[in-house]
């Protein structure tokens, strides 16, 4: 659903290259860029539309790398669709959104995942499975976002580093610490999203504390 970039660098060939999974069809507001991703694909097609790929009974599951702003629309319609569907990261634009999800697929009886990869890598499984009393974590991710038009730096489509890279420092420090009892942060918001370059983080979880930035 879709044809964002990651689509291309990450999943396509991921599902083609799968035992028990096959490449059915993308839906993208750009057709000629989905047909030219898709082109190593010979038996996958270019949707209609976003609601003509759910409609299509030959699909089981579902990626949804749309903007930030339209994970939650699209999950929910592809839910109800009685679709699996993997959102990419972060889930939805705060946490009501991302518990009104969780509870449609509850309903619906189908997965829901969100696209935290390195949670299912065996270097990261070995790493937390092999720490022991784990007290603190420090969490650095960030880079340089050259193009002011950039989705990241567009707050009406979720952009923003919390967003964009910093759920993972908050992902990986609930892994390994356990859910958060109390958190502080601070950032230097510009264009109305907050910036990498000042933002930091204290969280106090069930297991340890966390610092962010």
């Amino acid at each position: 659903m879709g044809a964002a970039d990651i689509a291309r660098r990450a999943v396509l060939a991921a599902i083609g290259s799968s035992s028990n999974g096959r490449l059915v069809a993308m839906a993208s507001r750009n057709p000629e860029r989905a047909r030219a991703m898709l082109a190593p694909y010979s038996d996958a097609v270019v949707a209609e539309s976003y609601e003509a790929l759910l409609a299509d009974p030959r699909i089981d599951a579902v990626y949804n790398p749309l903007p930030n702003n339209l994970h939650r629309e699209w999950t929910l319609r592809a839910l109800e669709a009685g679709k699996h569907v993997l959102c990419e990261k972060p889930l939805a634009m705060n946490a009501l959104e991302a518990e009104e999800m969780a509870a449609a697929a509850a309903s619906s009886g189908k997965h829901l995942m969100e696209a935290f990869m390195y949670r299912f890598h065996p270097a990261m499984r070995e790493f937390v499975k092999g720490l022991r009393d784990p007290m603190h974590v420090r969490a650095t991710f960030g880079f340089t976002v050259k193009d002011d038009a950039d989705i990241r730096l567009q707050a009406a489509l979720g952009g923003g580093a919390l967003m964009d890279v910093g759920c993972y420092a908050v992902s990986v420090s609930r892994w390994i610490l356990g859910e958060p009892t109390e958190v502080h942060a601070a950032a230097r918001i510009s264009n109305d999203v907050d910036m990498w370059s000042s933002r930091s983080a204290t969280a106090s979880c069930t297991t340890g504390r966390l610092q962010s930035h």
